[in-house]
């Protein structure tokens, strides 16, 4: 890159640092103007929101204090009487219930007793929270309510008294319209309710908000801009209050600031447009000036590349002023040197290719001696020396050393030529011990590899088949190995019309040896359920069986339960194994109580205890091997019981057998983000009906699962 390119970018560089920093710091003060003037918009908005929901609970509140005190002249001592009552008063209370859209009396339990406006699956206004503070402090309890995916209201909870005490609430509402039309008035601007899944419930003009579609944050205060044709409007969202103190949505206005902000933006785009101009018309003044200036520096270092490159005929036009003047001075002296140098070159020429020619023979007629590589990388090292091309850097360091052109030439052709003959040979021989020895490991490996593939096979093939659909329970398995065969295994089969067993293991170790101990553990332990239909009997039968020709010393972690399909009673054996978790219809998940046995094949006379828990309909039993919770990502992050169990809690209610061990065992991947499987995952799930449910399906599939994080 040329000096005057360098000076030229370096000011360029320094130019543009410099109006971007200006550029940056006047956005930076209008964005703090804009934050400032959002703040006072948004308290404004809050404070009068509040005030008119206040107004209109007041109302609300006066009109409820009425009606509570009509009823309580009839002295309702308990709920029936006070239903009767409430039948009596409240239709004839017309005058005094004008304006409002509705009243429901509803007792203690939350039960509606009485409503001006009955509906199928018609629910309290006040949802359970809010009742039990009214009947709790005996005050009145009002506020905004979103009762309905439709509808907001300003609803007032008064308590009913008996005997001193309040035994229901009489609960008035009235639509939210009438205040969010007093709010537009008073600001003079398009006024909306958005719910907290960012639907707008009401508004003054529902045409507005389907033209900007805005996407509004529902729990914080924001000021944003939105573009609809050639109009800009800023929409200030604040979160209202329910009734209770939560959030109840967001309050979005819309003002018409095409004008303002127009000009804002205009303004910008003129200030950005006149410092590009600027900064680009300093830098053409400037490259011109550098460019007329190092005009004759240039010229002076074209003549020294030609002189260089042998050019003698080239002189300096435009020798300039000052130092570039000395340095066309000293260009003339090399010049007149170089010229000497080159004809004392040319006589040495000739007598160079006298001697090339000879060599050049003698040395080809070496390399027909070679094979074809060695022959044609030696002919290749010929034509670079005698062929004037770049020489290898071994050459020119013994042409260095020996002081004598064509001497050096022809050491350093016969020491690359020596070096490559025994490179050659050494090659050769290793090439055919390491040919021979590749032929012999790829037949073994093939073997090896077809063999695993018919292991993984035959692994694959004696697991258990998906359970028929049935009517009472439901059961699903996934295992992953984690190399072409593995060491777990689960099962499952009945052992008379009424007890299914369910059997989920993991061998000691993984591979082919894994593999095998499995498939003899899964076999014996199918005969031993043949005698009797005890799980403790079974697993000490099996015990016995593995633990007395066990050379290897291998083991296996086992849970084996046997489940009575008409009383939902589980019997199961833990030996040694990961406790199963149990997913109740309410979202809560707990293991199943460990029995403290040890794993079996350790001890020949081990002992092994039964546990039992009862099922209820819609119950699930998620069963497991530690692959699930000993599994790793990329950080070296464990996946751990408490992601598994927060796994669990994510799935829905009613979710299907074959959906949660697909579930889990998708949710234990992507945990992973690529990492190596470290050990073969096993992932069963069951799901008790009970027996008299209906017979149907499952439930629907899963939706995708929210992604874990690995801390």
């Amino acid at each position: 890159m040329l000096l005057r390119t360098r000076i030229t970018l370096f000011l360029s560089i320094a130019f543009v640092l410099v109006a971007g920093g200006l550029i940056l710091a006047g956005m930076r003060r209008e964005e703090i103007a804009d934050e400032r003037f959002a703040e006072v918009a948004i308290d404004g908005q809050r404070s009068l929101w509040q005030s008119l929901v206040a107004d209109e609970l007041k109302t609300v509140t006066v009109i409820g204090d009425d009606l509570v005190a009509q009823i309580a002249r009839a002295r309702p001592v308990d709920v029936p009487r006070l239903r009767q009552v409430a039948a009596s008063v409240i239709p004839a209370a017309g005058d005094l219930l004008r304006g409002v859209e509705e009243v429901q009396v509803v007792d203690a339990s939350g039960t509606i007793i009485y409503t001006n406006r009955p509906s199928i699956g018609q629910r309290p206004i006040l949802d359970a929270s809010a009742l039990d503070r009214v009947l709790s402090t005996g005050v009145v309890l009002g506020g905004l309510r979103q009762d309905t995916p439709d509808r907001y209201v300003i609803a007032a909870g008064v308590p009913v008294f008996a005997s001193g005490r309040p035994f229901a609430v009489v609960t008035l509402a009235r639509g939210a319209d009438g205040v969010l039309t007093r709010f537009a008035d008073a600001f003079g601007v398009p006024t909306f309710l958005v719910s907290l899944r960012g639907r707008m419930v009401v508004g003054t003009q529902p045409d507005l908000w389907q033209a900007l579609m805005p996407q509004i944050p529902p729990r914080s205060a924001n000021v944003s801009i939105y573009e609809d044709d050639d109009r800009l409007f800023l929409a200030t969202s604040v979160p209202v209050q329910d009734l209770v103190g939560g959030a109840a949505g967001t309050l979005v206005t819309f003002r018409d600031s095409s004008e303002s902000l127009g000009e804002a933006r205009d303004f910008q785009r003129a200030t950005l447009a006149g410092v590009a101009i600027f900064v680009a018309l300093i830098l053409a003044g400037l490259y011109i000036y550098l460019r007329q200036a190092f005009r004759p520096l240039e010229s002076a270092i074209s003549v020294l590349q030609a002189l260089s490159a042998g050019d003698t005929n080239v002189r300096i036009e435009d020798a300039g002023e000052g130092e570039i003047r000395r340095i066309a001075e000293t260009v003339a002296v090399f010049r007149r040197n170089a010229i000497a140098v080159a004809e004392n070159q040319r006589q040495v020429e000739r007598q160079r290719r006298r001697q090339e020619r000879l060599i050049r023979r003698q040395m080809e007629a070496l390399a027909r001696t070679l094979e074809a590589d060695g022959r044609e990388q030696v002919l290749q090292d010929l034509q670079s020396i005698f062929g004037r091309q770049k020489v290898a850097p071994i050459a020119v360091a013994t042409v260095k050393r020996a002081g004598d052109e064509q001497l050096g030439l022809l050491a350093a052709v016969l020491q690359q030529m020596s070096a490559r003959i025994s490179d050659q040979h050494a090659r050769l021989t290793e090439l055919v011990a390491e040919l021979r020895e590749a032929i012999i490991t790829r037949a073994k490996l093939a073997g090896l590899q077809q063999e695993l593939e018919i292991a993984r096979q035959l692994q694959l093939s004696i697991l258990p088949k998906p359970l028929p659909l049935r009517s009472d329970v439901a059961l699903h398995g996934l295992m992953v190995p984690a190399k072409e065969v593995g060491g777990d295994f689960f099962d499952y089969f009945f052992l008379d019309q009424k007890s299914l067993g369910i059997v989920v293991a993991d061998v000691s170790g993984k591979g082919v040896p894994a593999a095998m101990f499995m498939a003899m553990t899964r076999t014996l332990l199918k005969a031993t359920t043949l005698f009797s239909i005890s799980p403790s009997a079974s697993i000490e039968r099996l015990n016995a069986v593995l633990a007395a020709e066990n050379d290897q010393m291998m083991f296996v972690t086992l849970f084996y339960g046997v489940l009575d399909l008409t009383t939902g009673r589980l019997t199961y054996v833990n030996a040694g194994h990961n406790p199963p978790f149990l997913c109740r219809p309410d979202g809560s998940v707990t293991p199943l109580p460990r029995s403290g046995d040890i794993a079996i094949a350790v001890f020949e006379e081990a002992p092994y205890r039964e546990m039992t828990i009862d099922l209820a309909a819609g119950d699930l039993v998620f069963l497991y091997t530690d692959g699930v919770t000993e599994a790793f990502d990329i950080d070296g992050t464990e996946f751990g019981e408490e992601r598994l169990v927060a796994l669990l809690k994510e799935l829905p209610a009613g979710a299907s057998a074959a959906d949660v061990a697909n579930f889990i065992v998708e949710g234990v991947h992507r945990f992973e983000r690529g990492a190596n499987q470290a050990d073969d995952i096993t992932s069963v799930g069951l799901r008790y009906f009970g027996a008299a449910a209906a017979p149907g399906t499952e439930a629907t599939p899963l939706p995708p699962p929210a992604p874990l994080s690995s801390s």
